[in-house]
Order: C-alpha cells, then sequence, then structure tokens
C-alpha cells in the first residue's frame, strides 16, 4: 500500500506564471468587430420581425463584444 503516487501531494489548480494562453486578450480586434456587426445586424433584423427577446440578447451579445474590442 506505500505506492508512490498516492504519497505525493498534489499541486493546487492555478493558473502557469506567465497567465493563461488564450483568452479576450488572445483574440485579434477585428474578430471581435466583425462578430459585434454580425450580432447587432442580426439584432436590428430581428426586432424588425418582433422577435423582441432574441433581437435584444443578440444586441446586448454584440454590444458585449464590442467591449472586447476596445483596447
Amino acid at each position: 500500500m506505500s505506492d508512490p503516487d498516492r504519497t505525493r501531494r498534489r499541486n493546487p489548480a492555478t493558473p502557469p506564471v506567465g497567465g493563461w494562453g488564450f483568452g479576450a486578450a488572445g483574440i485579434p480586434t477585428g474578430f471581435w468587430v466583425s462578430l459585434s456587426a454580425v450580432l447587432v445586424v442580426v439584432a436590428i433584423v430581428l426586432l424588425a420581425v418582433d422577435y423582441t427577446g432574441y433581437g435584444a440578447l443578440l444586441l446586448v451579445l454584440g454590444l458585449a463584444a464590442v467591449v472586447n474590442a476596445i483596447p
């Protein structure tokens, strides 16, 4: 019962020293601008045909994507 794997202490889950390799900062700004443009256009179309819930949701998501494009 003296298995060396069982006696070793596990490391806590912490981010790497240099930070995470991928996140909102890892995606190019052009992607966020184009994504927000697509979301806002689809939101306007949905709001025009009285899909207010989905249209408002996509409008909020488009605005959230624009925030990631701001340096």
